[in-house]
Protein backbone atom coordinates (compact mmCIF):
# COMPACT_ATOMS: atom_id res chain seq x y z
CA UNK A 1 0.00 0.00 0.00
CA UNK A 2 1.34 3.38 -1.36
CA UNK A 3 2.49 5.50 1.46
CA UNK A 4 0.05 8.58 1.35
CA UNK A 5 0.71 11.72 3.97
CA UNK A 6 -1.69 14.10 2.15
CA UNK A 7 -5.36 13.51 1.13
CA UNK A 8 -7.10 16.82 -0.79
CA UNK A 9 -10.63 16.61 -1.55
CA UNK A 10 -12.83 18.52 -3.78
CA UNK A 11 -15.42 18.78 -6.24
CA UNK A 12 -18.89 19.69 -7.47
CA UNK A 13 -17.50 22.81 -9.10
CA UNK A 14 -15.09 25.63 -10.17
CA UNK A 15 -15.19 27.57 -6.64
CA UNK A 16 -14.35 24.20 -4.18
CA UNK A 17 -11.69 23.13 -6.95
CA UNK A 18 -9.56 26.01 -7.99
CA UNK A 19 -7.98 26.80 -3.94
CA UNK A 20 -7.10 22.56 -3.57
CA UNK A 21 -5.58 23.12 -7.17
CA UNK A 22 -3.49 26.02 -5.99
CA UNK A 23 -2.99 23.65 -2.30
CA UNK A 24 -1.71 20.97 -4.19
CA UNK A 25 0.39 22.52 -6.42
CA UNK A 26 2.24 24.75 -3.94
CA UNK A 27 2.15 21.68 -1.67
CA UNK A 28 4.07 19.31 -3.96
CA UNK A 29 6.76 22.04 -3.73
CA UNK A 30 7.64 21.17 -0.65
CA UNK A 31 6.44 17.45 -0.42
CA UNK A 32 6.54 14.27 -2.02
CA UNK A 33 4.30 14.46 -4.92
CA UNK A 34 3.49 10.61 -4.33
CA UNK A 35 2.58 10.74 -0.74
CA UNK A 36 0.02 13.12 -1.95
CA UNK A 37 -3.73 11.92 -2.66
CA UNK A 38 -6.42 14.50 -4.67
CA UNK A 39 -10.33 13.15 -4.69
CA UNK A 40 -12.10 14.50 -6.87
CA UNK A 41 -15.36 13.49 -8.79
CA UNK A 42 -16.86 14.12 -12.33
CA UNK A 43 -16.69 18.24 -12.54
CA UNK A 44 -13.04 17.56 -10.99
CA UNK A 45 -11.83 16.01 -14.47
CA UNK A 46 -12.12 19.30 -16.41
CA UNK A 47 -9.47 20.51 -14.13
CA UNK A 48 -6.80 17.66 -13.60
CA UNK A 49 -4.38 19.32 -16.15
CA UNK A 50 -3.97 22.04 -14.17
CA UNK A 51 -1.94 19.60 -11.18
CA UNK A 52 1.72 20.24 -12.11
CA UNK A 53 2.98 17.22 -10.53
CA UNK A 54 2.47 14.41 -12.80
CA UNK A 55 3.40 12.33 -9.70
CA UNK A 56 0.33 13.51 -7.45
CA UNK A 57 -1.79 10.72 -7.08
CA UNK A 58 -5.18 11.21 -8.37
CA UNK A 59 -8.93 9.31 -7.07
CA UNK A 60 -12.20 9.94 -9.40
CA UNK A 61 -15.15 8.67 -8.72
CA UNK A 62 -18.46 10.00 -9.96
CA UNK A 63 -20.55 10.97 -7.01
CA UNK A 64 -23.99 11.55 -9.26
CA UNK A 65 -25.24 8.66 -7.15
CA UNK A 66 -24.47 9.06 -3.87
CA UNK A 67 -24.82 5.73 -2.43
CA UNK A 68 -22.57 4.30 -4.81
CA UNK A 69 -20.19 6.92 -4.11
CA UNK A 70 -20.09 6.66 -0.31
CA UNK A 71 -19.50 2.61 -1.28
CA UNK A 72 -16.77 3.25 -3.73
CA UNK A 73 -14.92 5.53 -1.49
CA UNK A 74 -14.85 3.31 1.96
CA UNK A 75 -13.50 0.27 -0.73
CA UNK A 76 -10.85 2.39 -2.30
CA UNK A 77 -9.63 4.04 1.50
CA UNK A 78 -10.33 1.75 3.94
CA UNK A 79 -7.01 -0.49 3.28
CA UNK A 80 -4.94 3.04 2.42
CA UNK A 81 -6.53 4.25 6.40
CA UNK A 82 -5.33 0.88 7.86
CA UNK A 83 -1.92 1.36 6.26
CA UNK A 84 -1.31 5.17 7.13
CA UNK A 85 -2.46 6.20 10.57
CA UNK A 86 -1.05 9.55 9.96
CA UNK A 87 -2.72 11.33 7.44
CA UNK A 88 -3.21 15.09 7.02
CA UNK A 89 -6.59 15.78 4.93
CA UNK A 90 -8.05 18.79 4.06
CA UNK A 91 -11.57 18.87 2.26
CA UNK A 92 -12.27 22.58 0.34
CA UNK A 93 -15.88 21.84 -0.03
CA UNK A 94 -18.30 19.66 -1.70
CA UNK A 95 -20.84 16.88 -0.56
CA UNK A 96 -17.87 14.52 -1.24
CA UNK A 97 -15.59 15.58 1.04
CA UNK A 98 -17.99 14.63 4.03
CA UNK A 99 -17.78 10.81 3.59
CA UNK A 100 -13.95 11.24 3.19
CA UNK A 101 -13.42 13.11 5.66
CA UNK A 102 -16.24 11.36 7.91
CA UNK A 103 -14.66 8.06 7.65
CA UNK A 104 -11.24 8.82 8.64
CA UNK A 105 -12.60 10.00 11.77
CA UNK A 106 -13.90 6.81 12.69
CA UNK A 107 -10.49 5.54 11.99
CA UNK A 108 -9.05 7.51 14.14
CA UNK A 109 -11.08 5.96 16.89
CA UNK A 110 -11.01 2.32 15.63
CA UNK A 111 -7.70 2.20 15.27
CA UNK A 112 -6.41 4.86 16.97
CA UNK A 113 -4.82 6.82 14.45
CA UNK A 114 -3.82 10.25 14.40
CA UNK A 115 -5.30 11.79 11.36
CA UNK A 116 -5.73 15.49 11.27
CA UNK A 117 -8.98 16.57 9.68
CA UNK A 118 -9.12 20.30 8.16
CA UNK A 119 -11.53 22.25 5.97
CA UNK A 120 -11.54 25.21 4.19
CA UNK A 121 -14.58 27.62 3.61
CA UNK A 122 -14.25 30.25 0.91
CA UNK A 123 -17.97 31.76 1.28
CA UNK A 124 -19.05 34.39 4.05
CA UNK A 125 -21.37 31.53 5.75
CA UNK A 126 -20.54 27.67 5.81
CA UNK A 127 -22.17 25.30 3.17
CA UNK A 128 -23.85 22.34 3.73
CA UNK A 129 -21.13 19.85 3.65
CA UNK A 130 -18.71 22.06 5.48
CA UNK A 131 -21.65 22.53 8.36
CA UNK A 132 -21.49 19.08 8.90
CA UNK A 133 -17.63 18.64 8.49
CA UNK A 134 -17.14 21.64 10.73
CA UNK A 135 -18.03 18.92 13.52
CA UNK A 136 -15.49 16.49 13.06
CA UNK A 137 -12.34 18.81 11.92
CA UNK A 138 -9.53 20.14 14.02
CA UNK A 139 -9.65 23.13 12.40
CA UNK A 140 -11.70 25.52 9.53
CA UNK A 141 -10.11 27.86 7.40
CA UNK A 142 -12.22 30.78 6.55
CA UNK A 143 -11.77 33.70 4.37
CA UNK A 144 -14.09 36.24 5.88
CA UNK A 145 -12.71 38.23 8.82
CA UNK A 146 -15.40 38.17 11.78
CA UNK A 147 -15.91 39.73 14.41
CA UNK A 148 -16.23 36.70 16.78
CA UNK A 149 -14.65 33.54 15.41
CA UNK A 150 -15.18 30.28 16.68
CA UNK A 151 -12.97 27.62 18.45
CA UNK A 152 -12.12 26.00 15.40
CA UNK A 153 -11.75 28.50 12.39
CA UNK A 154 -8.49 30.72 11.42
CA UNK A 155 -8.81 33.49 9.10
CA UNK A 156 -6.69 33.14 6.35
CA UNK A 157 -8.17 35.34 3.59
CA UNK A 158 -9.93 35.35 0.52
CA UNK A 159 -8.60 33.00 -2.33
CA UNK A 160 -8.02 34.01 -5.80
CA UNK A 161 -6.51 32.96 -9.27
CA UNK A 162 -2.85 34.03 -9.94
CA UNK A 163 -4.14 35.25 -12.74
CA UNK A 164 -1.78 35.77 -16.23
CA UNK A 165 -1.56 38.92 -18.14
CA UNK A 166 -3.80 38.05 -21.19
CA UNK A 167 -2.50 37.28 -24.40
CA UNK A 168 -5.23 38.75 -26.64
CA UNK A 169 -5.43 42.52 -27.31
CA UNK A 170 -7.91 45.00 -25.32
CA UNK A 171 -8.90 47.79 -27.74
CA UNK A 172 -8.08 50.80 -25.85
CA UNK A 173 -9.81 53.35 -28.34
CA UNK A 174 -13.29 51.05 -26.74
CA UNK A 175 -15.03 51.07 -23.65
CA UNK A 176 -14.48 47.51 -23.16
CA UNK A 177 -17.59 45.49 -20.95
CA UNK A 178 -16.74 41.90 -19.84
CA UNK A 179 -19.78 39.42 -18.73
CA UNK A 180 -18.53 36.28 -16.95
CA UNK A 181 -21.07 34.27 -15.04
CA UNK A 182 -18.59 31.52 -13.28
CA UNK A 183 -17.52 28.16 -14.14
CA UNK A 184 -20.86 27.32 -15.60
CA UNK A 185 -21.95 30.30 -17.54
CA UNK A 186 -24.97 32.53 -16.60
CA UNK A 187 -27.93 33.31 -18.62
CA UNK A 188 -29.43 35.63 -16.23
CA UNK A 189 -26.39 37.78 -16.61
CA UNK A 190 -26.48 37.61 -20.69
CA UNK A 191 -30.36 38.68 -20.37
CA UNK A 192 -29.13 41.42 -17.72
CA UNK A 193 -26.44 42.57 -20.59
CA UNK A 194 -29.27 42.42 -23.05
CA UNK A 195 -32.07 44.72 -21.28
CA UNK A 196 -28.71 47.44 -21.07
CA UNK A 197 -27.97 47.11 -24.30
CA UNK A 198 -31.33 47.22 -25.91
CA UNK A 199 -31.42 50.69 -24.00
CA UNK A 200 -28.52 52.02 -25.71
CA UNK A 201 -28.54 54.58 -28.41
CA UNK A 202 -26.60 53.21 -31.83
CA UNK A 203 -23.77 56.00 -31.88
CA UNK A 204 -23.43 55.06 -28.11
CA UNK A 205 -22.90 50.99 -29.10
CA UNK A 206 -20.46 52.31 -31.41
CA UNK A 207 -17.59 52.63 -28.94
CA UNK A 208 -18.48 50.06 -26.87
CA UNK A 209 -16.35 46.38 -27.15
CA UNK A 210 -18.39 43.47 -25.06
CA UNK A 211 -16.33 39.77 -23.95
CA UNK A 212 -19.42 37.40 -23.30
CA UNK A 213 -19.34 34.19 -21.28
CA UNK A 214 -21.99 31.97 -22.53
CA UNK A 215 -22.66 28.74 -21.61
CA UNK A 216 -21.54 26.47 -24.39
CA UNK A 217 -24.92 24.71 -24.70
CA UNK A 218 -26.57 28.28 -25.18
CA UNK A 219 -23.78 29.67 -27.62
CA UNK A 220 -25.59 29.77 -30.70
CA UNK A 221 -29.31 31.18 -29.07
CA UNK A 222 -27.28 34.06 -27.43
CA UNK A 223 -24.71 34.93 -30.10
CA UNK A 224 -28.04 35.55 -32.64
CA UNK A 225 -29.56 37.83 -29.75
CA UNK A 226 -26.70 39.93 -29.51
CA UNK A 227 -25.96 39.93 -32.89
CA UNK A 228 -30.00 41.28 -33.70
CA UNK A 229 -28.35 44.16 -32.10
CA UNK A 230 -24.73 44.98 -32.12
CA UNK A 231 -22.09 44.43 -34.54
CA UNK A 232 -20.53 41.32 -34.87
CA UNK A 233 -16.80 42.50 -34.99
CA UNK A 234 -17.81 44.26 -31.66
CA UNK A 235 -18.86 41.18 -29.50
CA UNK A 236 -16.36 38.20 -28.68
CA UNK A 237 -17.97 35.04 -26.90
CA UNK A 238 -16.51 32.32 -25.28
CA UNK A 239 -17.90 29.78 -22.97
CA UNK A 240 -14.50 29.68 -20.61
CA UNK A 241 -11.08 31.63 -20.87
CA UNK A 242 -8.78 30.79 -19.10
CA UNK A 243 -6.27 33.96 -19.58
CA UNK A 244 -9.00 37.08 -17.95
CA UNK A 245 -7.23 39.70 -16.49
CA UNK A 246 -10.03 42.18 -14.84
CA UNK A 247 -7.50 44.92 -15.35
CA UNK A 248 -7.98 45.01 -18.87
CA UNK A 249 -11.93 45.50 -19.05
CA UNK A 250 -13.66 49.31 -18.21
CA UNK A 251 -16.77 47.50 -17.04
CA UNK A 252 -17.33 44.07 -15.30
CA UNK A 253 -20.99 42.03 -14.70
CA UNK A 254 -20.25 38.71 -13.02
CA UNK A 255 -21.52 36.11 -10.19
CA UNK A 256 -21.10 37.09 -6.40
CA UNK A 257 -19.56 33.83 -5.93
CA UNK A 258 -16.49 33.83 -4.10
CA UNK A 259 -13.82 33.18 -6.42
CA UNK A 260 -14.77 35.07 -9.04
CA UNK A 261 -15.41 38.12 -6.16
CA UNK A 262 -12.22 37.96 -4.70
CA UNK A 263 -10.29 37.44 -8.55
CA UNK A 264 -11.58 41.14 -9.44
CA UNK A 265 -11.57 42.69 -6.86
CA UNK A 266 -8.00 42.34 -6.04
CA UNK A 267 -7.60 44.34 -9.33
CA UNK A 268 -10.31 46.79 -10.08
CA UNK A 269 -13.97 47.64 -8.10
CA UNK A 270 -15.23 49.09 -11.44
CA UNK A 271 -17.66 45.64 -11.80
CA UNK A 272 -21.54 44.87 -10.47
CA UNK A 273 -22.31 41.51 -8.96
CA UNK A 274 -25.56 39.78 -9.54
CA UNK A 275 -25.92 36.61 -6.89
CA UNK A 276 -27.35 33.44 -8.02
CA UNK A 277 -30.01 32.45 -5.65
CA UNK A 278 -30.61 28.85 -6.90
CA UNK A 279 -27.91 27.58 -4.60
CA UNK A 280 -29.63 26.14 -0.67
CA UNK A 281 -27.89 28.36 1.35
CA UNK A 282 -27.72 31.75 -1.21
CA UNK A 283 -24.25 32.09 -0.26
CA UNK A 284 -23.75 34.50 -2.82
CA UNK A 285 -25.90 36.74 -1.56
CA UNK A 286 -24.26 36.79 1.59
CA UNK A 287 -20.67 37.39 -0.28
CA UNK A 288 -22.14 39.95 -2.05
CA UNK A 289 -23.43 42.02 0.88
CA UNK A 290 -20.32 41.65 2.66
CA UNK A 291 -18.21 43.37 -0.10
CA UNK A 292 -21.64 46.29 -0.71
CA UNK A 293 -21.31 46.77 3.04
CA UNK A 294 -17.84 47.52 2.72
CA UNK A 295 -18.49 49.85 -0.12
CA UNK A 296 -16.87 47.50 -2.99
CA UNK A 297 -18.48 47.09 -6.29
CA UNK A 298 -21.26 48.81 -8.02
CA UNK A 299 -24.69 49.11 -6.89
CA UNK A 300 -25.81 49.48 -10.22
CA UNK A 301 -25.18 48.03 -13.45
CA UNK A 302 -25.21 50.63 -16.39
CA UNK A 303 -23.22 51.14 -19.37
CA UNK A 304 -21.15 54.45 -19.62
CA UNK A 305 -21.16 56.40 -22.49
CA UNK A 306 -17.10 57.11 -22.28
CA UNK A 307 -14.33 55.82 -20.74
CA UNK A 308 -13.41 56.95 -17.11
CA UNK A 309 -9.87 58.20 -17.29
CA UNK A 310 -9.27 59.78 -14.10
CA UNK A 311 -6.98 57.80 -12.42
CA UNK A 312 -8.51 56.14 -9.41
CA UNK A 313 -5.85 54.18 -6.64
CA UNK A 314 -7.68 50.71 -5.88
CA UNK A 315 -6.85 48.84 -3.13
CA UNK A 316 -9.10 46.05 -1.50
CA UNK A 317 -7.27 45.78 2.03
CA UNK A 318 -9.98 42.05 2.29
CA UNK A 319 -8.11 39.77 0.04
CA UNK A 320 -4.97 38.03 0.90
CA UNK A 321 -3.01 36.54 -2.16
CA UNK A 322 -1.34 34.08 -0.20
CA UNK A 323 -4.66 32.78 1.83
CA UNK A 324 -3.64 29.05 0.84
CA UNK A 325 0.17 29.69 2.00
CA UNK A 326 -0.90 30.48 5.08
CA UNK A 327 -2.96 27.45 5.08
CA UNK A 328 -0.20 25.10 3.95
CA UNK A 329 1.91 26.73 6.51
CA UNK A 330 -0.85 25.56 9.40
CA UNK A 331 -1.26 22.03 7.88
CA UNK A 332 2.66 21.30 7.23
CA UNK A 333 3.78 21.86 10.41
Amino acid sequence: MKKIKFIVIAGSSGGHIFPALKYLNILSDIKKPNEILFITNEVGVNYIGKIKNNEINKLIINSKNKFIFVFKIFLNLALLFIFNRKITLIGFGGFITTPILLISKIFNILLLSSNKIYIHEQNFIYGLANRVNYLIANNSFISFPKIKMRDKEIFVGNFFLDKKKSNFKIHDDFFNVLLIGGSSGSLDLNNKMLDEIKMLKKDHLEKIKFYIQIPESYLEIYKKKYLDIIDFNKCTFFSFKNSINPQDYDLILSRSGSGSMNEILYHTNNVHFIPHLISRDQHQKHNLSYFLSHNMSLNKFSIPKNKNFVSKFYFNSLINPHSIEKIICYTTR
